[in-house]
């Protein structure tokens, strides 16, 4: 009986037709080596990079002309203002055939309107500080930017950071505050202003951040919509903070620099968005602390300033720390 069911069973799985296997052999990935970019895009990204270089250090040079004029100097919001219509212009022509570099998008006025105030406080707050500082101080003050970000992350938000990174951020803090006695003691004024604007860069860079998460836009889509409306945000406090100029008593060269300073300031923000999508984070940071060497550089020089032993440990100090916290952050995110 048994010996019946034992045939009957193996006749079953004679009759029994095989499936045709429906998964492959496991393979091993194959690594794919990534292709490098051509000549012709590598000659590309070196063309935005020099412009995005050239655009910073000229825009820096020329507001600091222009506002050594007496009239200008007592209208700093309008001069933002032409910064802002510069930046808005050349920002909806890029988006526009044959450019297209992105795609306009249209946010509402008044989610956008808080953006632009601070967006505008901020700007303003930075040409102050270029206005009552000199150049080296002013881009060295920037550099505080980085431990303010550090330390309102770690009371708003209880971020905290690594301890190498920590040391970096000393080391920033101790270089900043070795070349800041000789201004402090001469311009006290300029000091406070200085460390309003990088305050107020710190607070705008951690709210534009989860502002571009909750619109759901890139960079440039959201300045396009930020540049215009901060232009018709401002007009209504003109009449109260600024003196309108004589044209005509204003120097043909400083009419010429604040022309130009628009157009920098526009080329700057349309560059430095380029290079952010075509190379990496990283070379956009070793930009940033190539272009702050070659402004305090150029400000030194054009001032005649003979810097002491002191300074000198303190910009190394300052610039030293920003580039070790910035290379420990990039590797921290891979």
């Amino acid at each position: 009986m048994e010996e019946e069911k034992r045939a009957s069973a193996e006749f079953l799985m004679d009759e029994i037709s095989p499936r045709p296997s429906t998964t492959s052999l496991p393979q091993f990935e194959k690594t794919t080596t990534p292709t490098p970019p051509s000549m012709k895009e590598q000659i590309v990204t070196c063309a935005w990079i020099a412009l995005n270089t050239v655009a910073t250090i000229c825009l820096i040079f020329l507001s600091k002309k222009v506002f050594s004029d007496a009239q200008l100097k007592a209208c700093q919001l309008m001069v933002v203002m032409w910064h802002f219509a510069a930046t808005g212009l050349v920002l909806y022509i890029s988006t526009r055939a044959p450019f297209r570099v992105f795609k306009a998008v249209r946010l509402s006025p008044w989610q956008m309107a808080p953006v632009c105030a601070f967006f505008a406080g901020y700007v303003i707050l930075g040409n102050l500080s270029l206005t009552y500082n000199s150049i080296g101080f002013y881009q060295l003050a920037k550099v505080m930017t980085t431990p303010c970000v550090v330390l309102l992350n770690f009371i708003l938000f209880h971020k905290t950071i690594t301890r190498y990174m920590l040391l970096a951020i000393v080391a920033i803090c101790m270089g900043v505050a070795l070349t800041i006695r000789a201004s402090a003691q001469t311009q006290l004024f300029g000091v406070i202003i200085a460390v309003m604007a990088f305050t107020s860069t710190a607070l705008y860079q951690i709210w534009i951040g989860k502002k571009i998460e909750d619109f759901e836009v890139s960079g440039p889509q959201l300045l396009l919509n930020q540049a215009p409306l901060s232009v018709i945000l401002l007009i209504p406090f003109v009449p109260f903070f600024d003196k309108m100029p004589d044209v005509h008593a204003i120097p043909t060269d400083i009419i010429l620099a604040l022309c130009a300073s628009g157009i920098m300031a526009s080329l700057l923000n349309l560059s430095q968005f380029l290079i952010i999508g075509r190379t990496s984070a990283l070379t956009f940071n070793v930009v940033g602390h190539l272009k702050t060497i070659l402004i305090l550089s150029f400000g030194w020089y054009s001032d005649g300033t003979i810097l002491s032993d002191k300074e000198i440990a303190g910009i190394v100090l300052a610039l030293g720390g920003g580039w070790v916290y910035s290379h420990l952050s990039m590797s921290r995110k891979k």
